[in-house]
This record gives C-alpha cells, structure tokens and sequence, in this order.
C-alpha cells in the first residue's frame, strides 16, 4: 500500500490550504497505527467540515519518492506542508525535507529513530526550509513489546537525531512507542498538543514569536 487516499483540497475563497502528510514506521503496514489515525483524521475533517483546504495522506517510510512527489505538488498549489512522521517515518520525513526545494510549515517527530547508517550523514541536522520542529519524545514508566523494539532501534540506528534533540517544541509523554494516536494527543508543557497545532497552523504563531 503507497498511501491512504487524501481528502480532495476543496479551497477556501481565501488563505491557503495546508497539506497534512504522515510517514509510518517500520511495521506500519501491518500494525495499521498511522493508517488509522489518518483514516480517523481524514473522517474527521470531511465531518466536522474543516476538510475544506486541507488533505491527510499517509505514506510509508520506504516511499521517499512518493512524499516527495506529493510535497511537490502540494506546494505547487500554494499549501503548507505538514509532515509528521513516527519512529522510522521520522527518519524519512527529515530525509524529504531536505530535498525539498519549499518550505515545510511543521516539521514532527513522533517517538523518531534513526535508520541504520544515517546518524553520521547531513540528514540528522534541521533542515534549511523547516519553520517550526516538534519532538514528541516516548518515555513510559513501563516497557511493552514496542519499546524493546524502539531500543533495537535506536541502538541500530546511532541515537536521536539532532534535529529532534534540537526541536523547537518538545512534548514529552509516559506512553509506549507504538500509542501513535495518543501521542499526538498529549499535550506539552503548554497544554498544547501536536495535533492541536496542526488544527490550530499553530506553526504561524510559534513563527511570529520567534521572529
């Protein structure tokens, strides 16, 4: 499976559309954790009428071509561009920005590992066009299966990534690394969420303060 079908892009008579795009991990195909949050998200918007300029896609973490793809398209049409990826799909989503030739409003790491290979190559730094990084950093009082996983992973994979530890906005949860939907609903330090954020274009107010 490439990708879950996106909302069509109705436009506003004014502002821009944003562009929400979301990269599994490693065993997302299976597992389904982001597939059905962006099946749950794309629900959500066509229902709740906030659908209108917006789209949610979902990639997997192995298909660079196809988000970039995407991002170029989507950027052709004047939206902002939302990428969110977890674990290895955090890694992927760093990897498509920095070819990008466009700015990436929101840039987010959900729980992120690095692939084998990478930690030592130009791809952990942040990327040039990225406007605001998030960091949603997984560390549960209580290990499940998903976390051994991730410690795998993180071993293989060299560490965190720069551009994480070096995030904008970094929210910190107790959940296991496979909670994917809860994730994005934890609230930070500020009571904001990840998802709030993306409802909210909540990158153009982290923006103007810190311009």
């Amino acid at each position: 499976m490439a990708s879950v079908t996106a909302i069509p892009n109705r436009r506003k008579a004014r502002g821009r559309g944003v562009a929400e795009i979301y990269i599994g991990g490693a065993a997302d195909g299976q597992s389904q954790l982001v597939v059905s949050y962006v099946k749950a998200r794309q629900r959500a918007l066509l229902e709740g009428g906030a659908g209108v300029g917006r789209s949610a896609t979902w990639f997997a973490h192995y298909d660079l071509d196809g988000v970039l793809e995407h991002c170029r398209v989507a950027l052709s049409q004047g939206d902002e561009l939302v990428l969110v990826g977890h674990s290895w799909g955090s890694d992927a989503a760093l990897r498509v920005s920095h070819k990008l030739h466009g700015d990436v409003a929101l840039l987010a790491g959900v729980d992120p590992v690095m692939r084998p290979g990478g930690m030592f190559s130009n791809v952990t730094r942040r990327p040039d066009n990225a406007g605001v990084l998030v960091h949603v950093d997984a560390r549960p009082r209580a290990f499940d299966r998903s976390d051994i996983v991730k410690a795998t992973g993180v071993v293989l994979g060299g560490g965190l990534a720069r551009a994480w530890r070096e995030a904008d906005v970094t929210i910190s949860t107790e959940l296991n690394h496979w909670a994917f939907a809860h994730m994005m609903a934890a609230p930070g330090s500020d009571g904001v969420s990840l998802q709030a954020r993306i409802n909210e274009a909540g990158w153009r107010a982290v923006s103007n303060r810190a311009g």
